[in-house]
């Protein structure tokens, strides 16, 4: 393989040019016809998410508030205990000990919440500027299935409550030779 900067004959498995030093990675894939992934294109990758993608983010943030607020109260209510009913005449202020043992879990849960809460205003901004509200995104985002992704019809609220029959392989591909639809 031959340098691109100064045209120096290098062999194939060489990082960089004996000659000049540039680097010659890019320009051994290319020649094996592997592709080639600048940082600029891995960014935009990186960049380009769905209302899903937002909303599943906003569902961590709302799961990390949740579990940081359950660490955070037990770890209260574990201090609480240790003050009311640790003797006085224990040696050791109770203060001391729930820091050692379970100061940690307040500060975890205070670290999961604030995640959390930066996950839900980033999704919710990010939703916002896709011109969607999180009622709207979760509507427009169902999963594409073998139906189109197109909500089901019914034919009355009576019928929304009934039992459906068991689903076929062929849901959603031919139409069904009972439906009582009322056109």
């Amino acid at each position: 393989m031959y340098c691109p900067q100064c045209a120096t004959p290098n062999a194939d498995d060489v990082k960089f040019c004996r000659s000049c030093g540039t680097g010659l990675q890019a320009v051994a894939l290319a020649l094996s016809g592997k592709h080639v992934e600048t940082a600029e294109a891995s960014a935009n990758k990186n960049e380009a998410k769905t209302a899903q993608d937002w909303l599943e983010k906003r569902i961590e943030g709302a799961i990390g508030i949740t579990r940081g607020s359950i660490l955070l109260t037990v770890s209260l209510l574990i201090g609480a205990a240790m003050a009311l009913f640790l003797p006085v005449s224990f040696g050791v202020p109770w203060i001391l000990i729930w820091i050692v043992f379970f100061g940690w879990m307040a500060v975890w849960g205070g670290i999961e919440m604030a995640y959390g809460i930066s996950g839900v205003l980033e999704s919710k901004s990010r939703l916002r500027l896709m011109g969607l509200t999180g009622k709207d995104a979760a509507i427009d985002a169902v999963p594409q299935g073998l139906s189109g992704g197109e909500p089901p019809k019914i034919a009355s609220p009576a019928a929304a409550f009934g039992v459906s029959p068991p689903m076929s392989i062929t849901e959603g591909t031919t139409r069904k030779l009972d439906d009582n639809v009322e056109k």
